[in-house]
């Protein structure tokens, strides 16, 4: 027989384990499995959530908090990430072609050789970003913020930089607005 010692120790135990286990979960698994099954999930919590590799093509993620995601070789084309949280999201060889990233937060994002083609990247805050070998041709960037994003050998062909903040931005080789190269030492201009 159990004692009433024993119990009470074990139920403790049981709870303890809960409550330390439930912190790395940063998400919900409910709403990576509403992703998967409907492509929508507005507003969600996918903090730390490793998506690698998803096929969420004209996904709605509109409002979602994907703060240090894993979204590494992710098909995010035409996706809607509005007002999306993707701090220190992990974003390297994604495709975010057609994608709409309006006011969403980027800042420290991997974003090496993504592509964000045709991208409307309209108030988005980039900061810290790494968009080395990135491909931004046609993206709109209009009233985003690219401060100390590094942008080497990126490809920025055609996109739309007005009121663009650029401060501390490196651009060595990458492809300027009119398909020019941007010399070495480029750092919020291109220098050509």
């Amino acid at each position: 027989m159990i004692g009433k010692k024993t119990l009470v120790i074990l139920g403790i135990s049981i709870v303890v384990f809960i409550l330390a286990t439930a912190g790395a979960f940063a998400f919900r698994p409910g709403n990576i499995l509403q992703l998967n099954n409907l492509k929508k999930c507005l507003n969600c919590d996918l903090t730390s959530a490793d998506l690698s590799g998803s096929d969420l093509n004209g996904a709605d993620l509109q409002g979602a908090n994907m703060t240090g995601a894993n979204l590494s070789t992710t098909n995010l084309s035409g996706a809607n990430l509005r007002n999306t949280e993707l701090a220190g999201a992990r974003l390297s060889n994604a495709n975010l072609s057609g994608a709409n990233l309006t006011n969403a937060n980027l800042t420290g994002a991997n974003l090496m050789k993504a592509s964000l083609t045709a991208a409307d990247l309209t108030d988005a805050n980039l900061t810290n970003a790494k968009l080395i070998d990135a491909r931004l041709t046609d993206a709109n960037l209009t009233n985003a913020n690219l401060t100390n994003a590094r942008m080497n050998n990126a490809s920025l062909r055609g996109a739309n930089i007005t009121n663009t903040k650029l401060t501390g931005a490196r651009m060595d080789n990458a492809s300027w607005l009119d398909g020019t190269t941007c010399k070495e030492g480029s750092v919020g201009e291109c220098r050509q």
